[in-house]
């Protein structure tokens, strides 16, 4: 057996194989790769953005008295859940290269957790946007009257709240179309990138 010219077939047949890469797949995946990079930056300073909203609010919590010590702290927790819930997505998003694993199905992947942490921050904006406003007078009411029994018996309570609940209806087409303007054109790139791979 010769061991010099078994190699040399050898080399021959790699560089045959090399050869017949496709090499614009390869610029496909490097594209996708670098949407993909774009989206989980925004996605981390969107994250980021909840803590920087919570963290004023917490410290007002630990400083002020009565029901409104309660009021902002279950603002916080609501707020500190749902962040959490999009942070677990957001883990789920591997960015670095497992050799092992498909790149379309590990960029799929990717794809569908920034999806679902969208539609989650999507869903809690129509509930929370509309709430904004009236969780704003209530708890102004509270700094001035210091209990949640005091504050319902005001006149016109009720009213007040249910205005500007509609008030915060047109901010959910305003964050709507923020968000769209952020992610939208990436996402569809991302898509388009990840539907040519598959051909």
């Amino acid at each position: 057996m010769n061991l010099e010219q078994e190699w040399q077939n050898l080399g021959v047949e790699f560089n045959t194989k090399a050869s017949q890469i496709d090499t614009s797949k390869l610029t496909i995946d490097e594209k996708a790769h670098s949407l993909l990079q774009e989206l989980i930056f925004k996605l981390k300073w969107k994250l980021r953005w909840i803590r920087i909203i919570d963290l004023p609010l917490l410290a007002l919590a630990i400083f002020a008295k009565g029901d409104l010590k309660i009021l902002l702290l279950l603002v916080v927790i609501t707020y500190e859940i749902c962040r959490a819930l999009g942070v677990r997505d957001f883990n789920k998003i591997k960015t670095t290269v497992d050799f092992n694993a498909n790149t379309k199905q590990v960029l799929m992947d990717n794809l569908n957790a920034i999806k679902k942490i969208l539609s989650g921050e999507t869903i809690f904006g129509y509930i929370f946007l509309p709430l904004a406003g009236p969780i704003g007078l209530l708890a102004y009411r509270l700094y001035v009257h210091q209990s949640f029994e005091q504050v319902i018996q005001r006149p016109y309570f009720f009213i007040q709240m249910a205005l500007l609940a509609l008030v915060g209806i047109p901010f959910i087409w305003l964050t709507k179309r923020m968000n769209d303007s952020i992610f939208k054109k990436p996402l569809k790139q991302l898509s388009d990138k990840l539907n040519d791979l598959m051909d």
